[in-house]
């Protein structure tokens, strides 16, 4: 076992060619070591200890099978705070975080009750407790494996006005009893060439029949289960947006509105009921 950083600096440089980000996320890792910056800025000597050296053979072996260094230090950020995260869970993405800022930007009151439908690590409704920790925030998954990770994340940011439910959708909740209901749910194809780049994550969170159903089953769930006037919003993919609005359209939906994402791609839609 090498116990000289040098090695691994070394050895990163060497898979360069196949892995262009393999550096700068070595040095990420070594931080949460507790490596100095000033050793990992100017790759000093540094004795590794027996545990920190297994720790990066394992971050190396990882890595070079595609592993997400997400996954591989069990932490991603998001709106500036830090959540566990395994292959449980997808890595949250510096998209989502508009539909966080959309929702704080509502004028909702004490009494609000947010459904977050598929929240996956929990960051969503997490996010928005931390800043509206006065509002009553549902957040479900069908998978009990995602909602085991959630509740790190809650018990991690001692958010306990959030309430995780094991639930298909939204069928455990009750007909006019929400104001707003979220989601970010899967919308790509079982076939998408993008899923053989994702194939760490979870499959389940990823795809829906017709990249399309998910939303369908929603929609049609949240129409009965949101108040008069209350509201729906959607994350999707950037050439999904007139197929989401159609069918919210269809369920009787109004104020249908689509929002772009930081690339100027449409992201999200929003209506009412």
């Amino acid at each position: 076992m090498n116990q000289d950083l040098k090695y691994y600096f070394s050895l990163a440089r060497s898979k360069e060619p196949q892995h262009q980000n393999i550096l700068r996320d070595l040095k990420y890792f070594l931080k949460s070591l507790e490596v100095s910056d000033a050793i990992i800025t100017l790759e000093d000597e540094y004795d590794l200890s027996a545990e920190e050296a297994l720790k990066l053979d394992t971050f190396f072996s990882s890595y070079l099978v595609g592993k997400p260094l997400d996954y591989i230090m069990n932490e991603s950020e998001f709106m500036g705070h830090k959540f566990y995260v395994d292959s449980r869970v997808l890595i949250p993405r510096p998209e989502t975080e508009l539909i966080v800022e959309w929702v704080l930007g509502l004028s909702l009151n004490k009494n609000s009750t947010i459904f977050e439908v598929g929240t996956g690590s929990g960051c969503i409704a997490i996010s928005i407790s931390l800043k509206k920790n006065e509002l009553k925030i549902l957040a479900g998954d069908l998978s009990e494996s995602a909602l085991e990770v959630a509740r790190i994340n809650r018990k991690l940011h001692n958010t306990y006005n959030v309430t995780y439910v094991q639930s298909n959708w939204l069928a455990c909740s009750l007909e006019s009893s929400l104001d707003l209901v979220i989601s970010n749910p899967p919308y790509l194809k079982p076939n998408d060439p993008h899923i053989s780049d994702l194939d760490h994550e979870p499959l389940m969170a990823l795809t829906t029949e017709n990249g399309s159903q998910s939303f369908f089953q929603i929609a049609s769930q949240a129409i009965y289960s949101l108040k008069f006037g209350g509201r729906i919003i959607f994350e999707h993919g950037y050439s999904q947006a007139e197929e989401v609005s159609n069918i919210l359209k269809d369920f009787g939906y109004k104020n249908i509105t689509t929002c772009k994402d930081f690339q100027g791609l449409d992201r999200y839609t929003f209506a009412n009921k």
